[in-house]
């Protein structure tokens, strides 16, 4: 309680200093931290030539936007700009827009929707609402579900980094950054708003992004997914153990891990020696049976390349049952630290331990 209370005291104390300092700003040009991610980027600006979205502005929420925003014929960037305007006003304070859109379109509360039921763009729509509302303490919930439902969309992941920021301000631009810089995400927002996010979120780069005498969290992520793994990467034989580079075979650099027909496949030899397993394979009937905890698993359809044996990355994962991340050809296996690939956190700690991965090429 304590915690949550020093968090909120702290972002209104960092709100009323900005407001302060306003008065007694110099002429020169000086960039300053504005309030907060959600309530700073006011992304509805670039697309004031949208009627719905002048609308919201000026009338905010009623039967018109909210038909709108849960028409799942209309553009998702635009419902997020109507969605931006409804907050628009000078005089931030709760809400409760999430609940009374639930009320006007469903009938009844958002606690009593069933989320299986509702579309991706739904669940946007609602967390992107109830982020905004309680914007001090974000209930992010339902737009982390809407990031989950719709990875490739770069409004909602925007949005989603945006939510996650306000829960750590420090780590803002750690957030944020690989966001921005994914070339995979459909872009799907205005470069407009993309401009008004970045423009406000680099001011935290260079921030911290630690608790007062620790390491920056993101750095003190990738050494405990670094010590407590093995890292692999699509077509590389060079990997990470526990910390330190090793290869998968010193004597057959060409002994490296494949894609084929949409199936990653890993040496089986050298993850089982990893994790202290013992392997027998039977080249006639191309199945390999793995020991493990007194257990064991016979795995078919086994590959033979460049003379070792290589099965599917999901095999692994059950045999082993170890926490598996896979992501762009990166592949981390670790016994105890579990990732989550829509994690920005997460996202930047597996982008850096690629980094150091790529060095030993």
């Amino acid at each position: 309680m304590n915690t949550l209370l020093n968090s909120r005291l702290s972002k209104l104390i960092l709100a009323s200093a900005i407001i302060f300092s306003g008065f007694f700003a110099s002429s020169a040009a000086t960039r300053v931290y504005a309030d907060s991610p959600v309530t700073s980027t006011a992304i509805y600006k670039a697309y004031l030539d949208v009627d719905i979205v002048a609308a919201a502005e000026k009338s905010g929420l009623n039967r018109t936007v909210a038909d709108y925003l849960a028409s799942s014929g209309n553009a998702l960037d635009v419902k997020a700009a109507a969605i931006n305007a409804l907050y628009s006003d000078l005089a931030w304070s709760d809400r409760e827009h999430a609940e009374e859109y639930s009320q006007l379109v469903y009938g009844k509360s958002t606690a009593a929707l069933d989320k299986s039921a509702l579309s991706a763009q739904q669940l946007f729509v609602i967390g992107y609402l109830k982020v905004l509302d309680h914007y001090l303490d974000p209930d992010i919930t339902w737009i982390t579900a809407a990031q989950k439902a719709l990875p490739g969309s770069q409004t909602v992941a925007l949005i989603h980094a945006l939510a996650a920021s306000q829960q750590n301000m420090d780590c803002s631009w750690v957030i944020t950054e690989p966001v921005l810089n994914d070339a995979e995400l459909t872009k799907d927002l205005r470069q407009g708003a993309v401009d008004i996010i970045t423009d406000y979120m680099v001011l935290y780069k260079g921030s911290p992004c630690q608790q007062s005498g620790e390491e920056p969290a993101v750095d003190r992520l990738v050494n405990d997914i670094l010590q407590d793994g093995v890292v692999l990467s699509i077509g590389q034989s060079a990997v990470l153990v526990k910390g330190n580079a090793a290869a998968i075979d010193s004597a057959n650099s060409s002994v490296v891990p494949y894609i084929r027909n949409n199936t990653t496949m890993v040496p089986l030899k050298f993850i089982s020696d990893k994790f202290g397993a013992r392997i027998e394979v039977n080249t006639n009937k191309l199945e390999a049976a793995v020991v493990y905890l007194n257990q064991k698993t016979v795995v078919p359809k086994v590959e033979i390349r460049n003379g070792r044996t290589f099965v599917p990355l999901r095999a692994v994962m059950d045999i082993f049952k170890k926490q598996t991340y896979y992501n762009k050809g990166l592949i981390i296996i670790t016994a105890n630290i579990a990732l989550d690939a829509q994690n920005p956190l997460n996202q930047q700690a597996a982008e850096l331990i690629r980094k150091e991965l790529l060095s030993l090429k």
